[in-house]
C-alpha cells in the first residue's frame, strides 16, 4: 500500500526506535544468554549447535502466515507474535525443578518455541523497510538499521555484564534477572512496532499456492542464488556463534567476561555499517561480498589453528575483525533481500527466503555442534575441539565466494573495478565528499563541498554531478551547471545541451554559457538553433559561447545586434566578450568606444574597459586599479602614476599629469593621452586602440575614462618602444 512522504519519514523514525527496543529485549531473551543458560545444565555441541541454528530454523512457520492469518495487518501480526513470545520465557522458571538433563531440553523447547513465534512475524521486516523506504536511500536506510541494532545490543551486553558481575556468586541468578528484564522491553518493542503507519495486510494464500510460488522462486536462478547467498551468510552467523561456547569452555573464560567479549563485535558490527554506508547505493552488494568472503575465509583459518592458550586480548581483537566483516555481510545482504521484494508478492518472497534459511541453519548449526563433538570423542589431534566448526565457517565462506561471482545485480561494479576504487585515496575522498554532501544541511559547507567535487575530474564526481542536472532544485543545480564551463565534462555534453535547449529551464542561461568549453558539431549546432531566437540576452549568451568555441559565423548578426538601442546592460557586455574574442585584431574598441556615451554608469564603462584590457593581457590589471580608483578617486592615480614613472617621460612632464590629476582635471588628463597617441606607430591588435582613444571626443570626461585613457597609453608607449 503506497504510503505518502510524511508517512514514510514517520515509518522511518518509529521502525528505529521499534529496532533499538526490540535489539535490548531480544539480546537478554535469546542467543548469549540461552547458551550460558544451556551451558550451566551441561549442554553439549550438537544441543549448543541446535540453539544456535534454531532461531532461524523456525523461519519455517512463515510458510504458513498466508494461510493462517489473511487480511492481518503486518504491523498487528508483530505485536500479537511479540506478546505472546515474552510470555512463553516465564516457562523458564520449570528449570529449578528439574534435573539437569531435563532442564537442558525444557530450555531447548522454551527457546523453540519463542523463536517459533518470533519468526510468525520476523522474516517480514524486510517487508517493513521496504514499504517506508525508496530504493535509493535503502542501502543508507539498512545502515542506521544495523547501527540502531547493534548499539542497542552493546548496551544490552554492558546490562548483561553488569548483571552477571552482581550475581557473581550464583550466576543463575543473574541469568534470570536479564530474562525478566528482557521480557519487560520485549512488550515494549510490542508496543513500539504498532507505531509504524504500515497498513498493508497479509494477503491470503493456500499452502499449495504458497508452495507453488516457492518452487517459483527456486526455479529462477537469480532468485535461487540470490537465496542461497544470504541463506549462507546469515549461516555464518550461526557458526561464529560458537566462538562463546569455546571460549566458556576449551579457554575457561567468565560468563561476564564473554559479554563483554560480545559488546566488542558488535561494535565491529556498527562501525563495519558505518563505513559501508557510502559505498552501498553507490556501487551495489556485489563488489563487497565477494570481497568479504574471500577476508572471512582468512579469519576462520585463523581461528581454527588459535589454541586455547592464546592471550585473552587476541580473541577479543579477532572477534571483533571477525564481526566487523560478517555484521557487513548481513548488511549487504538485507539491502539485496529488501531491493529484490516483489510489490504483489511481499510476503510470499520473505517466505521463501526464511523457509530456505531454517533448513540451512538447521544443517549448519547441526553440522558445527557435531563437528565439535566428534572431534572432542576421538581426540583428534587438532588445536582445539572447535577447530573443525571454525573450518566449516571458512567452507562456508568460500561456498558463499562462489555464489556472488554468480550474483546478478544492475548497477554494481566488478570486484576488480570496486578495489581499483577502494585503494586509490582520491576516489575515497570523492566518495566520503558526496556522502557528506548528501547528509548535511550547512549551505557553507555544501557550497564547499561542491566546490571540492567541481575541480574533481574522477569519473565517481562525473556521475555525482550527472545525478545534480536531474535536480530540481535551485540551491545546487546553478553552481553545477556553471562548474561544467571551467571544469568541463565531456560525458556530460548532452545533458547541458538539453537544459541549453529548454527554453523554459530556469538553469537555461548556465546552460548556454556552460557550451562555451564544449567544441563540438552538437553543441555548435545547439548554439547556432539559440542564435535564430528573438531573446537578444539568450542570443548574447550562445555569441559568447561560440566564440570561445571559436564558430565565428554570427560575427555579422552580433555587429548588428550590439548597435540594437536599448539592450539590457548584460547583452551590451556579452556581445562586446564575444566580439573581443572573435575580432583579433583590435577592431571590438571600436564598438567599446562607441557604446561608452551610451550610460552614463561608470561600472558599465568599467566592465567594458576590463575586457578591452584583458583580452590584451595588460598587466596590471585595470580591475585592480579601478578598485583603487573606486575606494579613492586620487588612490587609483596614485597606484597607476607608479607604473607610468617607467615611462620616458620628462619630469616637468610627469609632474604636469600628477597636478592635472590632483586637480581632478580629467579632460586635461584626455587631451594628454590623445597627443601622445599622435605621437605613436603601432601594428595590430593595438593600432585599433591607439585610434579610438584619437578619436573618442567628449566634453565631460569621468574619472573611469580618463584613468582608463592613461592606463592605454602607458601601454600603447611600451608597446611602441618595444618596437
Amino acid at each position: 500500500m503506497f504510503l505518502s512522504r510524511s508517512d514514510k519519514v514517520k515509518g522511518q523514525k518509529s521502525y528505529l526506535t521499534y529496532t533499538f527496543i526490540n535489539g535490548l529485549g531480544y539480546s537478554f531473551l535469546a542467543e548469549t544468554i540461552i547458551y550460558l543458560m544451556a551451558l550451566h545444565f551441561g549442554a553439549d555441541n550438537t544441543q549448543l549447535g541446535y540453539i544456535s541454528s534454531t532461531v532461524y530454523l523456525t523461519g519455517l512457520v512463515v510458510f504458513f502466515v498466508p494461510r493462517y492469518f489473511p487480511g492481518v495487518r503486518i504491523v498487528n501480526l508483530f505485536f500479537g507474535a511479540w506478546l505472546l513470545r515474552g510470555l512463553v520465557c516465564l516457562a523458564y522458571g520449570g528449570v529449578f525443578y528439574l534435573p539437569q538433563r531435563y532442564a537442558v531440553y525444557l530450555i531447548i523447547g522454551v527457546y523453540t518455541l519463542y523463536c517459533l513465534l518470533r519468526n510468525v512475524a520476523y522474516p517480514l521486516n524486510h517487508v517493513l523497510q521496504g514499504i517506508v523506504t525508496k530504493p535509493s536511500e535503502r542501502g543508507n536506510y539498512s545502515s542506521k538499521v544495523m547501527v540502531v541494532l547493534y548499539a542497542s545490543m552493546m548496551l544490552s551486553r554492558f546490562i548483561s555484564f553488569t548483571g552477571l558481575s552482581i550475581y557473581e556468586s550464583n550466576e543463575l541468578k543473574g541469568i534470570y534477572f536479564l530474562l525478566g528484564l528482557g521480557i519487560i522491553l520485549n512488550t515494549a518493542a510490542s508496543i513500539a512496532v504498532k507505531r509504524i503507519p504500515v497498513k498493508d495486510t497479509i494477503q491470503r494464500s493456500n499452502l499449495g499456492e504458497s508452495f507453488q510460488k516457492f518452487l517459483g522462486y527456486l526455479k529462477d536462478s537469480r532468485h535461487r542464488i540470490l537465496i542461497l547467498l544470504y541463506c549462507g551468510g546469515m549461516s555464518l552467523i550461526v557458526l561464529f556463534n560458537f566462538t562463546v561456547p569455546f571460549l566458556r569452555k576449551s579457554v575457561g573464560i567468565p560468563s561476564n567476561i564473554i559479554f563483554i567479549f560480545t559488546t566488542i563485535n558488535f561494535l565491529g558490527v556498527i562501525i563495519s555499517s558505518r563505513l559501508a554506508r557510502p559505498f552501498l547505493d553507490r556501487f551495489g552488494s556485489k563488489p563487497l561480498l565477494t570481497i568479504v568472503n574471500l577476508i572471512i575465509i582468512v579469519l576462520s583459518l585463523i581461528w581454527v589453528m588459535l589454541p586455547g592458550s592464546t592471550d585473552l586480548w587476541i580473541f577479543f581483537l579477532l572477534g571483533f575483525i571477525s564481526l566487523f566483516f560478517i555484521g557487513m555481510i548481513r548488511l549487504l545482504l538485507d539491502r539485496l533481500i529488501v531491493n529484490s521484494i516483489p510489490e504483489d508478492d511481499r510476503v510470499g518472497f520473505s517466505s521463501a527466503v526464511a523457509v530456505v534459511f531454517s533448513l540451512v541453519s538447521l544443517g549448519v548449526g547441526l553440522l558445527g555442534g557435531y563437528l565439535a563433538d566428534f572431534s572432542s570423542a576421538l581426540h583428534l589431534a587438532i588445536p582445539h575441539e572447535y577447530s573443525l566448526s571454525f573450518g566449516l565457517m571458512g567452507l562456508l565462506a568460500l561456498f558463499n565466494f562462489a555464489l556472488s561471482l554468480l550474483l546478478q545485480e544492475r548497477g554494481s561494479l566488478s570486484a576488480n573495478q570496486f578495489l581499483n576504487i577502494l585503494i586509490n585515496p582520491k576516489h575515497l575522498k570523492t566518495i566520503h565528499n558526496i556522502d557528506l554532501l548528501k547528509r548535511t544541511q550547512n549551505q557553507v559547507r555544501r557550497q564547499s563541498l561542491l566546490a571540492e567535487l567541481e575541480s574533481d575530474q574522477s569519473h565517481l564526481a562525473t556521475q555525482e554531478i550527472q545525478k545534480r542536472l536531474k535536480l530540481a532544485t535551485l540551491r545546487d543545480k546553478e553552481m553545477v551547471i556553471r562548474s561544467l564551463f571551467s571544469n568541463p565534462r565531456p560525458e556530460l555534453e548532452e545533458d547541458i545541451i538539453e537544459e541549453a535547449m529548454d527554453n523554459y529551464s530556469w538553469w537555461r542561461q548556465s546552460a548556454i554559457f556552460a557550451l562555451g568549453a564544449y567544441n563540438s558539431p552538437k553543441s555548435k549546432q545547439a548554439l547556432r538553433q539559440i542564435m535564430e531566437e528573438s531573446y537578444p540576452y539568450i542570443k548574447s549568451i550562445a555569441a559568447k559561447s561560440m566564440a570561445r568555441i571559436h564558430d565565428y559565423s554570427c560575427h555579422q548578426e552580433i555587429l548588428d545586434l550590439v548597435y540594437t538601442p536599448k539592450l539590457d546592460v548584460r547583452t551590451y557586455i556579452n556581445l562586446v566578450i564575444a566580439l573581443s574574442i572573435i575580432e583579433r585584431e583590435g577592431g571590438y574598441w571600436k564598438i567599446i568606444f562607441d557604446l561608452i556615451p551610451r550610460n552614463n554608469s561608470f561600472r558599465f564603462k568599467q566592465s567594458l574597459f576590463i575586457i578591452g584590457s584583458t583580452r590584451n593581457n595588460f598587466q596590471p590589471p585595470l580591475e585592480s586599479l579601478f578598485h583603487e580608483l573606486n575606494l579613492s578617486e586620487q588612490g587609483g592615480f596614485d597606484t597607476l602614476f607608479e607604473e607610468i614613472a617607467d615611462m620616458s617621460l620628462s619630469e616637468e612632464e610627469f609632474t604636469r599629469l600628477f597636478r592635472l590629476s590632483k586637480q581632478k582635471d580629467y579632460l586635461g588628463l584626455w587631451d594628454w593621452c590623445r597627443k601622445r597617441c599622435t605621437a605613436l606607430t603601432l601594428l595590430e591588435p593595438f593600432e585599433s586602440l591607439r585610434l579610438n582613444i584619437l578619436g573618442f571626443k567628449g566634453n565631460s570626461i569621468s574619472p573611469t575614462l580618463a584613468l582608463a585613457g592613461l592606463y592605454f597609453t602607458m601601454h600603447l608607449d611600451k608597446n611602441n618602444q618595444q618596437h
